[in-house]
């Protein structure tokens, strides 16, 4: 009996090896993501299986130290991925098109700071964390609130407009009000004197990345105006830019790495918390 003496060839003979080409195309098309999933599934598996031994906290910040590496190179690679990529970008673009950037990004930092700010009030009135005489004082949080608000707005501002670039790279500006020395006044309703709050504006740690971008944006915009002149810049972040996201890419190839570390240790730790950190992760 020759091959053609086989009979016809059926659907489902055919269908096999093209459902399998296709999924081994997914895969290679998804291989980080894959290998990410199979690093949070071990993760999860070994820290389960390890919980009963109940290691010591040596132990556990050696499992996690892959981990927090991975989170260090991360962030490592924000602040020069932010000003290169800004300033390239907004470079390439004419003036009108960059202004219409900046207004946007301001904007909706605008908006997302004051509905998240309206977001926690709303919260914290209906929930009550913490404070269980929060009724019989509302009007009084009411008005620290308000004042607050008010401060929040103009440390926006402040950090808008940094008075030191490179300090903006790693502090933002923010109101705090403290108690000066030997500055009384008197209360003649209480008949007793009370200290009086000055307002101080103060740093702290973090990266101003509104200033930041506020910042690379007009540099970019005015860059782009010097035509022939400012070529040699343009293509000097633009050269940055590109070295940052090989960078970037090679990073995240320890992505599964990083994750069945963290993932590991926070089930070593506690269920709540490795939920938590699930959480945040995917958000």
């Amino acid at each position: 009996m020759g091959p053609s003496d086989r009979g016809p060839t059926t659907t489902e003979e055919t269908s096999a090896p093209i459902e399998y080409t296709k999924l081994k195309i997914w895969i290679m098309d998804n291989t980080l993501l894959v290998i990410t999933l199979a690093g949070v599934i071990s993760g999860i598996t070994v820290g389960f299986g390890l919980r009963p031994y109940n290691l010591g906290p040596n132990a556990l910040v050696i499992i996690s130290y892959p981990g927090e590496l991975f989170m260090r190179l991360l962030k490592l690679m924000i602040l020069p991925l932010i000003i290169a990529s800004l300033i390239a970008g907004s470079a390439s673009l004419n003036a009108k098109m960059s202004g219409k950037i900046a207004i946007r990004t301001l904007l909706y930092f605008v908006l997302t700071s004051m509905f998240n700010a309206f977001l926690g009030i709303l919260v914290a009135v209906l929930i009550h964390p913490g404070q269980s005489d929060f009724k019989d004082n509302y009007e009084k949080v009411v008005h620290n609130r308000d004042h607050n608000i008010l401060d929040s707005l103009l440390d926006i501002g402040r950090n808008i407009f940094p008075d030191n670039i490179v300090q903006a790279a790693f502090q933002q500006a923010y109101t705090v009000y403290v108690e000066p020395e030997n500055v009384f006044v008197n209360n003649s309703a209480a008949h007793e004197s009370e200290r009086v709050l000055v307002r101080m504006v103060k740093y702290r740690s973090g990266t101003n990345t509104l200033g930041l971008v506020f910042f690379c944006l007009v540099f970019g915009s005015l860059l782009g105006t010097l035509g022939a002149k400012g070529q040699v810049v343009v293509d000097f972040f633009q050269a940055i830019f590109e070295v940052i996201m090989k960078m970037v890419t090679g990073v995240m190839w320890f992505t599964p790495i990083g994750v069945s570390s963290r993932k590991l240790c926070h089930n070593l730790v506690g269920l709540l918390q490795q939920c938590l950190w699930v959480s945040f992760y995917i958000s």
